[in-house]
């Protein structure tokens, strides 16, 4: 599912001419939905194991009513105090995993600071649940997050403000990935 967030029709043209052109994938069954479609963003997001939200929005893209239990979703688009991809209902409900202590600030997570009861949801940082080596079996990650004892935090959440390191291993794994499928042109640079 692509959630294309443009009212503008040659967006939602381009994402249909993209999914057209490329290779056949395992996930072949790939459909654009306009975000002002309601009616059809509320069925994806009510039936999403994951959902990803990559967008510059100043406000939620649905009501986090519409999350089910158990759906993990990954906020990686919002990055200031103003910008807001997922609303405080679904972010109360998640246990929350970050990136960098400066994620605490942006819009989808500011309003943990103001809370004047237990603030459970952001349970760590990404880097130290991927250091810890108790967090792996056999190079498998067998814990996502530690248990939580309020059953209200139903879901869990991956907040991404976006790190230098995290772009230059993402980079370095889409060239491996890119040269071993043999995509893309060399350019000599220099």
């Amino acid at each position: 599912l692509l959630l294309n967030g443009t009212d503008h029709d040659n967006y939602y043209h381009d994402s249909e001419n993209m999914l057209q052109r490329r290779e056949k994938t395992p996930l072949e069954n790939i459909q654009v939905v306009l975000l002002r479609d309601s009616a059809a963003v509320e069925l994806a997001v009510r039936s999403a194991d994951v959902i990803v939200t990559a967008t510059n929005t100043t406000k939620p893209l649905f009501p986090g009513e519409w999350v089910n239990a158990g759906c993990h979703i990954n906020g990686v688009g919002s990055y200031t105090p103003h910008m807001t991809e997922i609303d405080e209902t679904l972010v109360n409900r998640c246990r929350v995993l970050i990136d960098t202590q400066e994620a605490r600030a942006v819009g989808d997570l500011k309003h943990l600071q103001m809370k004047t009861v237990d603030n459970n949801n952001i349970v760590g940082l990404l880097g130290d649940f991927l250091y810890n080596p108790r967090n792996k079996n056999d190079g498998e990650f067998i814990n996502f997050l530690p248990p939580s004892d309020d059953s209200s935090m139903d879901c869990t959440f991956f907040k991404s403000v976006g790190t230098a390191i995290q772009d230059i291993v993402t980079a370095q794994e889409v060239l491996t990935k890119a040269k071993d499928l043999g995509l893309g042109i060399h350019v000599e640079m220099g």
